[in-house]
């Protein structure tokens, strides 16, 4: 259990994450590395928090991504990535960033904090921040703390974290909500971009024109048939799913000239994002050989697998088991996140964190809140993981 101070230090700094405006903004679904709210909660609130606890190196990349080193240099140590944009809750009022309920009587460990970005990302990079606060005197191996500013749901931030500043490592963890699982891989994603061209007319006479929303709707239709490859014995099958539409120009009653569709192509593991996009055109120029499609690569995710004997694994299976006293099983993850990068640089990297994660109903637009319970708890297994695999 912890000690009032590490706890007091670890509310004061997932409140004031949370109330660090990082969302995507309403209307939006990503936003750009660099953006300026994005770089004045990484300055104003999340350096000054790194730089307490003392680290031996900062590197801090042009875009806003932070990497700090606790211990010495070198490539055999653990990477633990956090990140600072939140994606989902977004119905939720800006009023309840960092509010605590309380009922009387409560004791801290026992209450929840509210806020957008509780349950995916925030809570998770408090925990990784009081982790390192409370980490073991002596590292013979260091302990990398990343900051990734990543806000389009692309493998980016890590390149820039891996590739532009250096960092490297033995082993890693994505310190991102999980419900306390340890998860060991995901598919991967890449977004098929689509476009197909139209001629504008009036819609009250549209046959002066071509309306490639029709077209659109044609594709829409034919994606349901779409070759893909046998399921996956545990991520389960690939998918090609649409979702989103849009068209331009918009005028009054007036057919437009263009229609996209982006389309999200999970990937099973083995498979290439450009194989997959090759393989949606090619089902389009059979099923529709009239319409003329361009078929393009979008955003990538990899896809992720982890031995479960890899000693990151092992460490935080074994520190779970401490805390909860009974053994733990590691899982494997429907949604893409961004483990898939550092495994293809060679870093076996996993997803760890708390926060009860929502893929439907409220809780993927509304309230968003992790308990303190869970914050320690992430503590305790990341340190105890630290102890392991570096000290």
């Amino acid at each position: 259990m912890s000690n009032a101070d590490d706890l007091a230090w670890l509310r004061d700094v997932v409140v004031d994450v949370l109330r660090s405006p990082t969302q995507v903004p309403p209307g939006q679904t990503e936003i750009a590395p660099g953006d300026e709210a994005i770089r004045r909660s990484i300055d104003q609130v999340v350096l000054p928090r790194v730089e307490e606890l003392q680290p031996d190196e900062i590197r801090i990349h042009p875009l806003g991504d932070v990497a700090a080193r606790f211990g010495p240099p070198g490539d055999s140590g653990l990477l633990l990535q956090t990140y600072i944009v939140s994606q989902h809750a977004n119905l939720m009022s800006s009023d309840l960033a960092g509010h605590i309920p309380q009922e009387p009587g409560d004791e801290l460990i026992d209450r929840r904090v509210i806020g957008q970005g509780a349950s995916q990302v925030k809570g998770a990079m408090a925990s990784a921040l009081a982790a390192l606060r409370v980490r073991p005197n002596t590292l013979e191996h260091p302990v990398w703390l990343t900051v990734n500013t990543e806000g389009k749901s692309s493998h980016s931030g890590s390149k820039r974290i891996l590739d532009d500043l250096g960092v490297t490592a033995a082993q890693g963890i994505l310190v991102v909500g999980t419900d306390l699982h340890v998860s060991l891989g995901n598919r991967g994603r890449v977004d098929v971009r689509i476009t197909l061209s139209g001629e504008s007319s009036h819609s009250s006479q549209p046959w002066l024109g071509h309306n490639p929303i029709e077209d659109a709707s044609d594709v829409i239709v034919a994606l349901r048939t779409a070759r893909l490859p046998e399921a996956h014995d545990i991520l389960g099958p690939a998918t090609a799913t649409p979702f989103q539409l849009s068209c331009e120009p918009i005028a009054p009653h007036t057919i437009p000239q263009t229609s996209r569709i982006k389309v999200d192509r999970r990937l099973l593991p083995g498979e290439t994002p450009e194989s997959a996009v090759d393989g949606i055109r090619e089902h389009l120029q059979e099923s529709l050989p009239d319409i003329a499609a361009s078929v393009e690569v979008g955003e990538v995710m990899l896809p992720a697998v982890v031995a479960r004997d890899e000693a990151v694994v092992v460490a935080l299976l074994d520190g779970l088991q401490r805390e909860s006293g009974r053994a733990e099983e590691a899982i494997w993850s429907l949604n893409t996140f961004d483990a898939g990068y550092p495994c293809d640089k060679g870093i076996p990297t996993v997803m760890f964190g708390p926060g009860k994660r929502h893929f439907a109903g409220p809780g993927l637009l509304a309230e968003d809140a992790v308990s303190f319970r869970d914050l320690w708890k992430s503590v305790e297994v990341l340190r105890q993981a630290m102890t392991r695999l570096c000290s």
